[in-house]
């Protein structure tokens, strides 16, 4: 393929499936970017991709859950083999509205469904001792709801003690109160990785919102997922109901 070669919604939908070169992937996008679609399917495509940071597999996952919603219609309607593939082809030849339109509800409701599942932090209790005294101070301010304040005490906290898994784990809890999902995302992976934290398993359960926050459909999905099926994680009955929000 060319630098200057059109894309056309054939050609990025081709570039979507798992055994695509990653590279001409790649380049597609980048020449998409750079392309002003006249073409209505293509141009919600697009438009698509840019709320969701080019990741491909938020384009590739809404397309199909179109394409089952085509397949279901064309079952209860008895459809032949070629009307399904019509249907299908019309399904991948949205217009506009519809992509945007199905995109959008789904992205709200769905936020929306799986907000409900997440609680706030409750905190620590009082430590005793002035050797803590920092920690009762992130406390105070925590359940205060000082929460830019409260920020800046667990950034000192996590300078003097990188690898503590408190400070680490309020520093991620923290972050996400404050929408710093990045921070947030960062603090609960290193919990995730030491299965012997006493924050483990909080720590991989608001993984799981945080990602989504992060608009990583796929990855948030995949942590609900593992956590379902973790008989010892005290979140598996939850993570069974937020993943019917993901359908």
């Amino acid at each position: 393929m060319t630098e200057n070669q059109n894309i056309n919604l054939e050609l990025l939908l081709q570039s979507l499936e798992d055994d695509f070169d990653p590279q001409e992937r790649m380049r597609i996008l980048e020449i998409l970017k750079k392309t002003n679609p006249i073409d209505d399917s293509l141009l919600g495509a697009k438009m698509v991709l840019e709320k969701n940071n080019w990741d491909y597999e938020v384009l590739k996952y809404t397309f199909s859950k179109t394409e089952e919603r085509i397949e279901t219609i064309a079952r209860a309607t008895k459809k032949t083999n070629n009307s399904i593939n019509y249907l299908k082809y019309a399904a991948v030849l949205l217009p506009i509205g519809f992509v945007l339109g199905y995109f959008i509800h789904f992205t709200l409701t769905h936020n929306q469904s799986i907000d409900q599942f997440y609680s706030k932090e409750e905190g620590l209790p009082h430590y005793m001792g002035t050797e803590n005294a920092n920690f009762e101070n992130l406390m105070v301010l925590y359940r205060d709801n000082k929460m830019k304040a409260a920020f800046g005490v667990s950034e000192e906290i996590l300078i003097k003690k990188p690898q503590n898994d408190t400070a680490i784990y309020f520093h991620a809890v923290i972050g996400y109160e404050l929408k710093n999902f990045k921070v947030a995302k960062e603090g609960y992976t290193k919990i995730t990785q030491k299965k012997e934290s006493a924050f483990y398993y909080d720590a991989v359960y608001r993984l799981g919102f945080t990602l989504k926050k992060l608009n990583e459909e796929k990855a948030a999905y995949q942590q609900f997922s593992t956590i379902s099926k973790d008989q010892n994680n005290p979140y598996n009955q939850k993570a069974k109901e937020i993943l019917e929000c993901f359908d």
